[in-house]
């Protein structure tokens, strides 16, 4: 499956349908933002635990689940949605109930360089430290074109290009928390951050995890489904069990529901596995399909042959 190929299907899910899957994740106590100019989606924000939240579409896609982190410091966000949703995003960052005075964003961290979850780095970040994985940066430096859906991504404006780069691990101390930012290789990219807040006992693992769905993995730039099994089992032993876990998409979860992310990934591969030793080739697999067990995993974004796609071609 080819990078473009989802973000086709992503481009026309977001501005064209609203995507019943993505809007279960801004259920519960959500602000609603619906009336700040902007595209038409909603997005809502809550909190998770301790002094972070999270800021995430309603009623369709606005793009990747934004963390946040607010105190006396001023605020830090992770990730920061598709282009257009600059507004609705500043909205809520301005009413959130963990925050009465928090002052202006001082760090804005990507945890990999896909427009959904850096589509507004240009607009926040020349007020703001921009901190990404150094294989990122290059990334930004260039233009993307998406011929299938008529659509460019230019490359970054000086504001939108990171100012830090971390090769495998740093630490960011700020409102009073030990803020842990790990690279983990080949997994959804070849340039994933996930970003732990150790006091609040958060960790925003961007698209390392999709929740309940099967995950994007983009084959074409160092992704590998291989490499997210082993980026997941690891990040089961780092992170504390009763940690609260922000995914890429989908809504906010435990380690419990991580840990079927993990089972899925383990046991589709295996199907997918065995029938590709078996000399099975990528339609013949897919047209055998996985066990039902595993067919409310498939989604608007990624199909049960997509899914088998990205499997089969990272083996």
């Amino acid at each position: 499956m080819r990078t473009t190929s989802f973000f086709v299907s992503l481009a026309t899910a977001a501005f064209f349908c609203s995507a019943s899957t993505v809007a279960q994740a801004g259920a519960g106590h959500a602000a609603d933002h619906s009336h700040v100019p902007g595209p038409s989606v909603k997005v809502g924000a809550s909190e998770v635990n301790g002094n972070v939240s999270v800021v995430m579409g309603l009623d369709g896609f606005a793009g990747g689940n934004v963390g946040v982190l607010t105190g006396p410091d001023g605020l830090l966000i992770v990730d920061n949605f598709m282009p257009g949703f600059q507004h609705k995003l500043e909205h809520a960052l301005n009413t959130l109930k963990t925050c009465s005075d928090c002052g202006d964003l001082k760090y804005l961290i990507n945890t990999h360089w896909h427009f959904d979850h850096s589509g507004n780095n240009d607009h926040f970040g020349d007020n703001a430290v921009l901190i990404t994985h150094e294989t990122v940066r290059p990334l930004y430096q260039k233009q993307h074109d998406y011929p299938e859906m008529k659509m460019v991504v230019p490359k970054k404006t000086r504001a939108g290009m990171p100012d830090i780069t971390i090769a495998q691990k740093a630490t960011i101390y700020f409102n009073g928390e030990e803020i842990e930012l790990m690279h983990y290789p080949k997994s959804h990219t070849s340039g994933d951050v996930a970003v732990y807040f150790k006091g609040s006992n958060v960790v925003h693992l961007g698209d390392l995890y999709f929740n309940g769905t099967f995950p994007y993995v983009d084959l074409d730039n160092g992704g590998n489904v291989l490499g997210m099994t082993a980026t997941i089992e690891a990040a089961l032993e780092h992170y504390p069990a009763d940690a609260k876990v922000i995914p890429g998409h989908g809504p906010v979860s435990g380690m419990v529901e991580l840990k079927a992310y993990l089972d899925m990934l383990k046991e589709t591969t295996e199907i997918v596995r065995d029938a590709k030793n078996a000399g099975m080739s990528l339609e013949e697999v897919q047209k055998k399909g996985l066990d039902e067990r595993w067919s409310s995993w498939s989604w608007v974004f990624i199909s049960t042959d997509a899914w088998i796609a990205q499997v089969y071609n990272s083996l």
